[in-house]
């Protein structure tokens, strides 16, 4: 059973996952096991080793026996610190397992900065997944293979007190995660606006979630998918506002210059598709909508 946050049960969380991380390096060894009781996940220690696949992992990584992953461990349902507040769990978790376990390899799992991502790999990550959303500019420096498509929803204190109107946030305090795609669309419609939006920008989308039913902002943008999440785990103290916008690709990042990385993590995540490992992973998070078939190579045109 998940936990049930209250705005207490939320702050205490995400202290405990901050203490548990100990800075933006921390690092994770992950394996393919179940996780803890009392933590949700699916189960991928029947992901074998798929010799074809593993063929294709460069040598420089295949010696190391290790996949080395760059995410931010603070995005419910994709990643996020179990009630431990040490282990990470979350369908981009159980992925980043699967797709390890399929490579012949180790996952060794590298929590950061959500924005300190991409300008990690590949010096310091071989790859990175934290529900990285694909667009032009992102593929002009790096290769993105898609495996998820999700909107973008809003967030209110249930009965939308403040009467928020997601139309018109000219003037009001909102929450977003710092680097995401929600955070560039109101950077840029905040141009617009007469009246400047407060925009509180945070590093961990647990943080927007505390400030939101805290009262601190009076809405909160990220993808719908994580929207869900946040509704289901607080309570009854959120509800979303507005329809659903947008659907938006969202991809592992691999470096531009690595054309074998590439091939060979394309070819593992078709391989978790092909056989269903994938859906079956998202199905466990209660998500069943916008799990990606196809391994495309930089979707956006």
């Amino acid at each position: 059973m998940r936990r049930t946050l209250t705005l207490p049960a939320v702050a205490a969380a995400l202290a405990l996952s901050l203490a548990a991380c100990g800075g933006d390096s921390d690092s994770s060894e992950a394996s393919g096991e179940s996780t803890q009781a009392g933590t949700q996940g699916f189960d991928v220690s029947s992901v074998e080793e798929n010799a074809e696949v593993s063929d294709l992992v460069p040598d420089a990584v295949a010696e190391t026996g290790t996949l080395t992953v760059g995410s931010n461990i603070y995005y419910a349902p994709a990643e996020f610190y179990a009630e431990d507040g040490k282990t990470p769990i979350g369908y981009d978790v159980d992925m980043m397992k699967a797709l390890a376990a399929t490579m012949g390899l180790d996952l060794d799992l590298q929590n950061a900065e959500f924005a300190a991502i991409l300008p990690g790999i590949p010096a310091k990550y071989d790859i990175g997944i934290a529900n990285i959303s694909i667009n032009k500019e992102r593929q002009e420096n790096f290769n993105m293979i898609e495996y998820f498509t999700v909107g973008s929803s809003w967030a209110v204190q249930t009965g939308n007190p403040e009467e928020f109107d997601p139309a018109d946030f000219c003037g009001k305090s909102v929450g977003v995660q710092t680097g995401t795609v929600q955070d560039e669309e109101l950077a840029e419609a905040a141009e617009e606006c007469s009246e400047k939006p407060d925009i509180q920008r945070y590093s961990e989308h647990s943080a927007a979630v505390t400030a939101l039913v805290g009262g601190k902002v009076v809405a909160m943008y990220s993808d719908s998918s994580v929207t869900d999440y946040a509704i289901s785990q607080t309570s009854g103290q959120l509800e979303q506002v507005g329809e659903v916008t947008g659907q938006t690709p969202m991809g592992i990042v691999v470096s531009k210059d690595d054309d074998e990385m590439t091939t060979a993590v394309q070819a593992a995540l078709q391989s978790l598709m092909d056989d269903g490992t994938l859906a079956d992973i998202f199905a466990e998070w209660g998500v069943t909508d916008g799990v990606s078939t196809e391994a495309v190579i930089n979707p956006v045109k």
